[in-house]
């Protein structure tokens, strides 16, 4: 019997949270968590071997079915689904450490209730009845107050709380901030994505590639499960490539490692650009026929020339292949260029349904005249035109323009990568196919992503490198993520079920004024979501009241009111818990064990606050119907004749039709945009100079004074042990490690520290302490820890007490906000 289930009376190695200074007959929250311990609840199992399949997460895309074997009542054993054929049959250590995980030290036994300060860790024991009674009336008497908007409830992919916000009308915090900094550049040009970089084929497509670029992503740790797709692509003559500031786990993988300056990317990919500009290493046929480039744009405004209206406005018709209409910036007697009265001024305007209803303008290379795009078989992809005494260009001409200032040798200076190199790179990666390999946790958590993922848009657009095999360009992590959709349907809930606006962003709530009163957060919010946790905390300490939901106690629980426990993805009350899209195939849970300890279903909480508020008939009546339900509302046959029972048949997985052949993205080359085209060309941001990608420094490591002050930059990355702040309570995955700070030998030896050292990382934010570990494999000037070390599991404080919250002007014109710039953080080390 492993430690971890022995020793309840602890929820970490560390001890972390003792109950010491508690109130008369209160529990410190390591007391709180034990009321229950794992032999007492295992005396009672039934002396029987059974086996059923769940997935695993999702938050890593991998959503592995696994097979589990449970013998006199405790889960023994985690292996791969065998009903799963090669290559859809993943797992990693973290799945596998769930055997022990799920036992462990970590979880929340029962509900808690606070008794001490906001911070503390002290809780006492509570009833599930004193807690479900108590939150409703704290969420009737803050909604009857302020208003339903008043409450706010936020979710995480893991969680199956997906009406909870829609039952009590509750924001939902709007843009989160996360995963969306290369997105936001990227995905407007293709139409792809959401704003989360999610166009790319799957990884499978590397096979086909003669160069895959990998920027940004440490994607061997990162996407585990799949992994072997790497290996795979190398193995077929792919040329593997990875940029990263430090030697990581992909770039000792890889065929060559490139060192790049942190917050840099965007730079690079510029400088490539000038010089497959340069030497004509376009895809002229492509960037003629598929993408923006040939759209005409007002100089002036640099707003794209478009109509907008059906009146008919006399205009040089000299200069027209057909009479002209009302078009923005191309206006009789308007020498500003701006719309004609009453039109729509271009800058944002309203998306049509059809390209037809609102086109863009080119100039005709057989005529020379202005022509819609539509109707122009052979526009011009290079050249300007003036109309009325205002001077149209096309987009492609611009970008000539824009790009002349970033030649190789200049991104050498800015990225640290000799020029020769960018050269070489830039001719391979115009050569194709390629594939470019972006993350979510390198260069997305910059100020400047926006305009990496926007540079990486122009380098595909401008070389093809989009839509054909072997090329993409995008996010590859996460398996399912790339892999065929299972096009499930879903549960009807009723009319009134509305979540609530959120005027203001969960990034901005600390600091702008909103109407929230009250959150429930399913998940740790608090310490893994925001940066700046000194200021998420004081504004967390304003709110009335404050419910945590989660199998685990979490750095954010601290500052809850209520501490709630569900159930992991192995415990279940009922047959089937539920049925998702996993990697290429329809994946189910299967109820593995019964819930642990008092642990509760996510549809059992949910159905609870909604029988006590009086909603009790909208919440699905069994999860085995709800399963059911989601089958059977698919729009496509082969899924709404199904059952999840036949599933369970089957094996726990059913495969979606056809996805031997790699799956690829826009084949045909018919982007899902206004034009139909892959649209480079930005006339949103041309109010900030970022039409077309500009380069701009990070705001903090840009920031030369600030750096003579605190002179490491502060990397929080992704790593094979955790998937974000999960499994840092996994006992077995602590055995291979502990949160520490890794900087280089060079900076270790400066500081007068020795491998092993407590240290002190700190800014002008705030600062925490955890150990240090010298490493050549780190970018000298940098550090790195990986993300979610929290008070918990570090010798002192929170990561998240140091990183940068500075939220970008222009952020509120991006695609999914501003993104939260974790790494644009610097910071200085000391010993302890």
């Amino acid at each position: 019997m492993s430690d971890s289930v022995r020793s309840t009376h602890r929820i970490s190695r560390r001890g972390f949270l003792k109950a010491t200074g508690a109130a008369a007959g209160a529990l410190g929250v390591a007391g709180a968590l034990s009321v229950i311990s794992a032999e007492d609840w295992q005396a009672n199992a039934e002396a029987a071997e059974t086996t059923a399949c769940t997935y695993h997460q999702s938050h890593c895309g991998g959503m592995c079915s696994l097979k589990c074997t449970v013998r006199d009542g405790r889960m023994v054993k985690i292996e791969p689904n065998p009903a799963v054929d090669r290559p859809w049959r993943t797992i990693c250590l973290k799945g596998i450490s769930e055997i022990s995980h799920i036992y462990g030290q970590g979880r929340v036994q029962a509900p808690l209730k606070r008794v001490g300060e906001r911070g503390s860790g002290q809780f006492e024991r509570i009833s599930w009845d004193q807690a479900l009674d108590e939150i409703v009336a704290h969420i009737q008497e803050t909604q009857g107050k302020y208003g339903k908007d008043s409450l706010l409830v936020t979710t995480t992919a893991e969680s199956d709380f997906g009406f909870l916000g829609a039952m009590l009308g509750a924001q939902g915090g709007g843009l989160s901030g996360i995963d969306v900094g290369i997105g936001n550049g990227l995905d407007p040009a293709t139409g792809l994505g959401g704003g989360y970089a999610m166009g790319a084929p799957e990884a499978r497509d590397w096979q086909r590639s003669k160069l895959v670029l990998t920027v940004g992503s440490n994607y061997c740790e990162s996407s585990l499960p799949n992994a072997y797709t790497f290996g795979d692509a190398k193995a077929a003559g792919a040329h593997m490539v990875t940029v990263d500031p430090h030697y990581s786990t992909t770039a000792s993988k890889s065929d060559e490692w490139i060192p790049i300056e942190p917050g840099t990317d965007a730079a690079l990919f510029l400088g490539m650009a000038s010089h497959i500009l340069d030497n004509h290493l376009i895809d002229e046929e492509f960037l003629l026929q598929h993408t923006s480039f040939p759209f005409l744009v007002n100089r002036a405004t640099g707003l794209l020339a478009r109509h907008h209206g059906a009146a008919a406005i006399q205009v040089d018709e000299a200069n027209f292949a057909t009479a002209p209409q009302a078009i923005a910036g191309i206006v009789a007697g308007d020498e500003g260029g701006n719309p004609a009265e009453g039109e729509t001024d271009g800058a944002t305007p309203d998306v049509p349904e059809t390209a037809e209803q609102n086109p863009f303008y080119v100039i005709d290379a057989d005529t020379g005249k202005v022509q819609r795009f539509d109707e122009c078989a052979n526009p011009q992809l290079e050249g300007t035109i003036t109309l009325n005494g205002v001077e149209y260009a096309t987009a492609y001409s611009l970008l000539l323009e824009t790009q002349k200032p970033y030649t190789a040798d200049w991104a050498a200076q800015i990225t640290g990568i000799p020029a020769e190199r960018i050269v070489a790179l830039a001719e391979e990666y115009a050569e194709g196919p390629s594939s470019l390999a972006l993350g979510w946790g390198g260069n997305d958590k910059m100020t400047n992503a926006d305009i990496a993922g926007h540079s990486a848009a122009v380098l595909a657009a401008i070389t093809g490198n989009i839509g054909k095999p072997g090329a993409g360009v995008g996010v590859y992590v996460g398996a399912s993520y790339g892999g065929y959709a299972a096009p499930l349907g879903g549960v009807s809930l009723p009319e009134d079920w509305v979540m609530a606006p959120s005027p203001v962003n969960i990034y901005d709530m600390p600091f702008q004024e909103n109407n929230v009163r009250g959150a429930i957060f399913c998940g740790d919010l608090v310490a893994q979501h925001l940066a700046n946790m000194n200021e998420t905390t004081r504004w967390i300490n304003e709110l009335d009241f404050v419910v945590s939901i989660d199998p685990y106690f979490t750095e954010g629980a601290k500052w809850a009111d209520y501490v709630l426990p569900c159930t992991s993805r192995f415990e279940y009350d009922e047959p089937f818990g539920n049925v998702s899209s996993g990697y290429s195939q329809i994946v189910i849970q299967q109820k593995v064990i019964d819930p642990l300890f008092e642990a509760k279903t996510d549809l059992w909480i949910q159905r609870e606050l909604a029988t006590r508020l009086g909603l009790g008939e909208g919440v699905p009546a069994s999860s085995v119907e709800r399963c059911n339900t989601i089958l059977a509302t698919s729009a496509e046959e082969w899924v709404n004749q199904l059952t999840v029972e036949e599933i369970a048949q089957a094996g726990g997985v059913r495969p979606v039709p056809g996805r031997e052949a790699i799956r690829e993205v826009v084949p045909d080359r018919i982007f899902p945009t206004t034009s139909g085209r892959m649209e480079p060309y930005y006339d949103n941001l041309a109010a900030f100079d970022q039409a077309l990608p500009q380069w701009e420094a990070c705001t903090e490591l840009g920031d030369e004074a600030l750096r003579a002050k605190y002179p490491l930059q502060l990397s929080n990355t992704r790593t094979r042990f955790r998937i974000h702040n999960q499994f840092y309570d996994a006992d077995w995955l602590q055995l291979m490690y502990e949160p520490l700070i890794m900087i280089n030998p060079t900076d270790m030896e400066s500081r007068g520290l020795t491998t092993g050292d407590t240290v002190r990382v700190f800014n002008d934010r705030g600062s925490f302490q955890v150990k240090v570990a010298g490493n050549p494999a780190i970018r000298p000037g940098t550090s790195r820890i990986y993300e979610a070390a929290t008070a918990l599991y570090t010798v002192e404080g929170n990561l998240q007490a140091t990183t940068n919250d500075t939220m970008i002007e222009r952020g509120s014109a991006l695609m999914c906000g501003a993104v939260i710039p974790f790494s644009d953080t610097l910071v200085e080390i000391e010993k302890a």
